[in-house]
């Protein structure tokens, strides 16, 4: 049987899981369940920061194709206002 694996960042405590995305054995107090998975401190923070950074992107092309489409119905709705107040004079 094995000897229990120490957490890597508290030598002397016994490893609780390891980390799913740098395989680094760590402690209750290190390890937090994310999706379902027991991530460390840094790696949960550097997934956090990319899943901020995919959602800021995804805000601004969503923001800049609502511009666009806005723009677009306001020309479509001057065009079509213009058309009818030709007509009545």
């Amino acid at each position: 049987m094995a000897a229990p694996a120490h957490c890597f960042y508290h030598p002397d405590r016994s490893a609780l899981a390891i980390c799913v995305s740098c395989r680094k054995p760590i402690c209750q107090s290190c390890s937090t369940l994310w999706e379902g998975m027991h991530h460390c401190t840094a790696c949960l923070a550097l997934r956090r920061a990319t899943v901020g950074e995919r959602g800021t992107a995804v805000r601004t092309v969503f923001m800049v194709l609502l511009t666009f489409a806005l723009l677009a119905l306001a020309t479509v709705l001057r065009g079509w206002i213009g058309a009818i107040l030709v007509e009545g004079f």
